[in-house]
């Protein structure tokens, strides 16, 4: 019995050991030269079973940016023995070029050998290697405060077919910044290479003196090669992110030529009208005629259009009305229009002049002060407020009548109060009409709520049994491991739920999740979808609960820009 002790404790320490050994890590990437804006993956195994552990990948983040994470097991048979191995697949997004030195991953008390990767840059030039790239350009390297300047971000795509893409306009501090227009799609040739090109035009306007940065724009996207289908392939399936270069835009303050009494104002033209109700050039007291003065400049927001100067005029009352403010996208950018209408009522007669209205610019073109003008006008006001009575109008007066009732008043008097009761007539026609007009909308409103409550499940694309038909689709799709029905489902899913056309894709649903979990359940899916489906599980649950975890919580807006048209056909 106490030669046996010695055998036991020799066998224990035997196992341990047995055990100790066992227990290896190892990581491998699987190329060592990527182009700076590609991904990488890196593939850390470990022979053994994680049973809910995972290595400590934070020492990553100097150096990288984690896309994605996807975790498999497999178990074997090797010389005999009944192996198991847990792998975790990184994709890796390099943050800087030159070598970079991959830290060893620890897991429990074992760690990974470092590895070497190599990120070269991308050079500027199209080649064959430039299947993707973004580019990025400013129509003038300097400009005044507040001026336009047109920024155009275009996207050349050659030979490949962009999945699920996510762009990004620059994001510009101290300038606002307006898109002109829908994208602009045609093709191009460089260096002999065809390229599919995808064209953004902003107009920018700088807020504050001095050098701008403007930064680069983004796309991110999985891209396939059109014309290779083989599964090994390196480019197929690949994820990238593009930046547009950084550009840098020189400010300048007001010139001092410039008069300091006036708005600044920096346009290509500025031009103004003039609109009468009635017609201009008579005018009989005590009745309003309507003056409407536009004002359009291109090259400027509408927030900064200057109001129309205005001054006293003797024997006139001004009534301004609420100006209107609006803008459009022209053939050079920003046309911006500002209208003003002024209700004039005379209250003497004569001759009333109207003085000239004049707008001081700078014509950005021809770097130089500018004034535009309306001419002076004259108007020829007739009528009077009373008629004077004189000593023979006196004597002639008819006298007061048995009943005590009062002469008829002046010739002029009754005019004026004529006037004003067939003005006090129109107003109560119109307001009865509008009454009118009101009760027939509501009525029309009531009748069409009716008829779209009919014809609802007809017409409409969303349905609470198209959300229900949707939801049952997952489901399903994640009980039978069918990752690609599942993608389909969690899709027509949020479309239905949010009643949202404009959801087509895993990184449209990402953005209006408003949870953390459900990006990384649809980033496992993706991941699976990219790989061999044989090699591990794909859990499905995760994405299950991720999805009825986001789709509890109160919507909200989205207001991220997805890049339809780079969808493949």
């Amino acid at each position: 019995m106490v030669r046996s002790i010695p055998f036991l404790l020799v066998l224990l320490l035997s196992i341990v050991s047995a055990q100790a050994q066992a227990i290896s890590i190892n990581a491998k990437l699987n190329t060592t030269k990527v182009t700076e804006g590609d991904t990488v993956k890196l593939t850390i195994t470990i022979d053994q079973t994680a049973d809910g552990k995972a290595p400590d990948f934070s020492v990553l983040n100097e150096h990288f940016e984690i896309i994605s994470t996807f975790k498999a097991e497999r178990s074997n048979i090797l010389n005999g023995r009944f192996v198991s191995f847990t792998s975790w697949i990184l994709t890796l997004l390099p943050k800087h070029t030159g070598y970079i030195a991959v830290p060893p991953i620890r897991y429990d008390n074992v760690t990974s050998k470092p590895l070497k990767l190599h990120v070269t840059k991308r050079s500027s030039a199209s080649n064959s290697e430039q299947y993707l790239f973004v580019d990025a350009k400013i129509d003038k390297q300097q400009a005044y405060v507040q001026e336009q300047v047109i920024l155009t971000v275009r996207i050349f795509s050659g030979n490949i077919d962009i999945y699920d893409p996510s762009y990004q306009p620059p994001a510009i501090e101290n300038a606002a910044m307006e898109q002109l227009g829908e994208q602009r799609n045609y093709k191009t040739t460089l260096n002999g290479t065809q390229y599919d090109v995808f064209e953004f035009r902003y107009a920018v306007f700088p807020q504050k003196s001095g050098t701008i940065q403007i930064p680069g724009a983004r796309l991110e996207a999985t891209v396939f090669r059109s014309r290779s289908r083989n599964y090994y392939d390196p480019l197929n399936g690949k994820q990238v992110r593009r930046y547009s270069p950084n550009l840098e835009l020189e400010v300048k303050p007001k010139p001092a030529e410039y008069p300091a009494d006036q708005p600044w104002l920096p346009a290509q033209s500025l031009q103004l009208s003039e609109s009468w109700s009635p017609d201009a050039g008579n005018a009989n007291i005590g009745e309003p005629i309507t003056r409407t003065v536009s004002m359009q400049a291109e090259g400027v927001l509408s927030t900064i259009l200057p109001t129309v100067p205005t001054s006293d005029i003797e024997g006139v009352r001004i009534y301004p009305e609420q100006a209107e403010s609006n803008s459009s996208v022209g053939e050079h950018g920003i046309v911006s229009t500002r209208t003003e209408s002024q209700a004039l009522i005379a209250t003497q007669a004569g001759t009333i002049e109207l003085p000239a209205i004049d707008v001081t610019w700078w014509d950005v073109e021809e770097q130089a002060v500018k004034v535009t003008s309306l001419p002076a006008r004259t108007i020829q006001v007739t009528g009077t407020n009373s008629r004077p009575q004189t000593d023979s109008s006196a004597a002639q007066a008819p006298p007061l009548s048995s009943a005590g009732e009062s002469p008829p008043p002046p010739l002029g008097q009754t005019s004026i109060n004529q006037t004003w009761q067939w003005i006090a007539v129109a107003f109560f026609c119109l307001w009865l009409l509008t009454l009118a007009l009101l009760i027939w909308a509501l009525l029309s409103r009531r009748a069409n709520s009716r008829a779209t409550g009919q014809e609802d499940n007809q017409a409409s694309p969303f349905s609470a049994g198209q959300l229900r038909e949707a939801n049952k689709a997952l489901q399903a799709a994640c009980k039978a491991q069918d990752a690609k029905a599942a993608r389909i489902a969690v899709i027509e899913l949020f479309r239905q739920q949010f009643r949202d056309s404009t959801i087509r894709n895993l990184d449209d649903v990402a953005q209006k999740a408003g949870t953390d979990a459900l990006p990384d359940a649809l980033r496992d899916l993706e991941a699976h979808l990219y790989k061999n489906k044989n090699e591990a599980k794909w859990n499905s649950e995760a994405l299950l609960k991720a999805t009825q975890e986001a789709l509890s919580r109160p919507a909200t807006k989205d207001q991220k820009q997805v890049l339809q048209p780079l969808y493949p056909s």
